[in-house]
């Protein structure tokens, strides 16, 4: 995996190549009405026109910029968030939730020692559509040989793992990317299966917020709301323990799996 520091940048953006494409051919439009008006003397176009190309111009930056402080290594990286809120020690043994981005995964290895991070692929065409998963799965190099990765394969009604078998299961912007309901409860309901009795899921996603609404546009509106993580976290049978939003692109959740008799206690204070 190339490590440059402008790494995660350049390869989202050859995974998202297509609205980049279009956003500059947007440009070089708005910039030929430009000079076709002045030359023309249509003067009425050339506000339009240049208030389209510093629009279009905002978009890009703003794309630019949000790949940076998710995937570069010196960015905000939530998943690094995630590992300090969950207070990991460098010997920890955990469970990465993936979707074949692997550049996560593989900078929290490198904040481990004698620990290990189990990296599961969950990637499933029929279940995650977004075309930009694809192609960036196609850009990554084979994972590196590291005893700090353990890579497996599996599915969210199925994660490779016994139950109740491992501490902490991270989240970074994975159910997110399932669009039904269920399914996004199917992969909470899994980890949870997995969880130790007082283990902790750690989970970031894309909420509805200002930030996003400025970066996406009006596709900003169509993400779910911070309380529709919260909800669905409480109804698959989760404890929140904290809350993070970090610059207005992540919100980030520190959940708790209680142990049996805890968990009664909740179904009891539900159900009155």
């Amino acid at each position: 995996m190339n490590d440059g520091r402008f790494s995660g940048t350049r390869t989202y953006i050859l995974a998202n190549w297509p609205r980049f494409v279009l956003l500059y051919l947007g440009m070089v439009a708005a910039l030929v009405i430009i000079g076709v008006s002045a030359m023309r003397g249509w003067l009425s176009f050339i506000p339009l026109a240049t208030a389209v190309f510093i629009i279009l111009i905002y978009f890009i930056a703003a794309g630019i910029w949000e790949a940076r402080q998710r995937y570069d290594f010196d960015g905000i990286t939530p998943h690094h968030v995630l590992f300090d809120m969950g207070q990991l020690p460098a010997t920890e043994r955990f469970a990465y939730i993936d979707l074949g981005l692997q550049r996560p995964a593989i900078g929290l290895s490198r904040r481990l020692t004698t620990g290990q991070v189990t990296v599961i692929d969950i990637y499933n065409p029929q279940w995650t559509i977004s075309p930009w998963l694809v192609r960036w799965r196609t850009l990554e190099p084979p994972p590196p040989a590291d005893p700090r990765l353990s890579w497996r394969e599996g599915n969210l009604n199925l994660l490779p793992l016994p139950d109740e078998s491992i501490n902490t299961v991270m989240l970074c912007h994975v159910a997110g990317e399932f669009w039904q309901d269920g399914d996004r409860a199917a992969l909470l309901r899994e980890a949870y299966r997995i969880l130790k009795p007082r283990g902790q899921l750690l989970l970031a996603e894309s909420v509805r917020s200002q930030t996003n609404w400025l970066i996406r546009g009006l596709t900003g509106f169509g993400l779910p709301t911070s309380e529709y993580w919260r909800q669905m976290l409480q109804q698959t049978g989760y404890r929140i323990r904290s809350e993070k939003n970090v610059a207005g692109l992540s919100f980030c959740v520190r959940a708790q799996k209680p142990t049996p008799a805890e968990a009664q206690q909740l179904s009891f204070k539900l159900e009155f």
